[in-house]
């Protein structure tokens, strides 16, 4: 008996994972590739360069200084002529204060959602700063311009922060503000020091920093990638996030952030010699290209469920063979909208890490792709184990026009050999 649950609970498990997956969303997203397409090659040196330049010719801007104020009204300047709706936002922060330039690309159905691609503008005290951040400044600056002559589903927020070299100071302050606003910020892409390159190595690859809960951002980069490739020509190579630029301050108050830089450190990085001269803008085009592929894509995802709107459920408590442990997921605006969902089941010991085992050597990690209307159940038969303390965690994440959802619960149990007890999840 204990072997025929056992393989009907594995049969089921194969079959939910070789269902086809519904891309009627997907397909409405994709329509809109040769736009996208059009947009990216749009993105060009000329333009790049000429902000650069243009950054560079002001001198040292930092922070507080009447050249990084010439700087900032430059960037308001540029942003206005592209009948966006732009503002300066005022910070202050333990003594120092600046200038954040906002400017914002109104969305035509999710207004309230916003999706943001950022840089600082203020430099080091020794540098004309160039690269560091001339160079980030410049591709969004070029990105608001092809991107203001479309319209797209969420609201494009492009900010340039002050006080970043004094440890994200603007951006903390902007996120902190958006946080206590309660603002539905889906995600959030920066750019600082994506111009240098030398070799042909340097010149393929891009660095994407990236934290587990804002992988799906990264994601939309590589399929990005993919689709345009022959006008982007980029690998991209994905690391674990480190808190060196202003995505930080969003991943702070819980905000999705992906951070680009370029693939080798530039030498000139925080120096006197941060100079157009020694940057590559074929190199900066690419990575443009890249970002505000990844942003128009974010930015025409359409869907109405948010994460309050799903709700995990776990059912069964103290389990005895033959029980059943019962993961259930409820999309409460299925009436409007079914929730493309990938949900990941696993138990894991609390001690060791190690995926709790069943009879059979049965590993207990499950994962499924589904499009969720009303709710989803999935049922594990309880099974003979070792005794072991272990954590249970259930996670949702959206895909396709649901990218950017995520939900997850934890909760903690014992196995013996022929029961389980698990705490309610409340």
């Amino acid at each position: 008996m204990n072997k025929k649950i056992l393989a009907i609970c594995l049969t089921s498990s194969m079959l939910m994972l070789s269902l086809p997956l519904a891309y009627s969303s997907e397909e409405a997203l994709l329509n809109s590739q040769s736009e996208i397409a059009d947009m990216i090659q749009q993105i060009n040196e000329s333009t790049l360069k000429k902000h650069v330049q243009t950054i560079q010719d002001f001198g040292p801007h930092p922070t507080g200084s009447e050249a990084c104020n010439e700087v900032r009204d430059y960037i308001y300047s540029e942003l206005k002529s592209m009948n966006l709706s732009v503002r300066y936002d005022n910070w202050s922060f333990e003594g120092r204060s600046g200038k954040n330039i906002e400017g914002t690309l109104i969305g035509k159905s999710s207004p309230n959602r916003i999706v943001i691609v950022c840089a600082h503008y203020d430099s080091v005290f020794i540098s004309p700063g160039a690269d560091d951040d001339g160079s980030g400044v410049s591709a969004v600056l070029t990105i608001a311009k092809v991107m203001s002559q479309h319209t797209f589903n969420s609201t494009v927020k492009f900010v340039l922060f002050s006080g970043e070299e004094q440890g994200r100071l603007g951006s903390h302050e902007y996120a902190k503000e958006a946080y206590e606003n309660g603002e539905d910020i889906a995600g959030v892409i920066t750019l600082d020091g994506i111009g240098y390159a030398v070799s042909s190595e340097d010149g393929s690859k891009v660095k994407n920093l990236v934290c587990n809960e804002s992988s799906w951002i990264a994601d939309i980069s590589h399929k990005i990638n993919e689709l345009y490739g022959e006008y982007i020509g980029l690998d991209i190579i994905r690391l674990p996030n480190e808190p060196i630029s202003d995505h930080q301050s969003f991943l702070d108050y819980g905000y999705d952030a992906s951070y680009f830089l370029e693939y080798t450190l530039d030498p000139y990085y925080h120096t006197s010699e941060d100079r157009i001269e020694y940057m590559n803008m074929s190199y900066l085009e690419k990575v443009s290209r890249l970002a505000m592929g990844t942003l128009a894509y974010m930015a025409n995802s359409k869907h109405h469920v948010s994460a309050d709107d799903l709700k995990i459920k776990v059912k069964g408590t103290i389990l005895s063979y033959p029980s059943q442990l019962t993961v259930c997921i409820e999309n409460n605006r299925y009436e409007e909208d079914t929730a493309n969902l990938t949900i990941h089941v696993y138990m894991k010991n609390i001690f060791t890490g190690d995926y709790v085992k069943g009879p059979y050597n049965t590993t207990c990690n499950w994962t499924f792709l589904k499009e969720v209307s009303d709710y989803w159940e999935f049922k594990i038969a309880s099974r003979s184990y070792s005794l072991q303390f272990f954590v249970l965690d259930i996670s949702v994440d959206g895909f396709n026009d649901d990218v950017g959802l995520h939900k997850e619960i934890k909760t903690y149990g014992i196995t013996f050999s022929t029961f389980i007890i698990i705490i309610p999840v409340l």
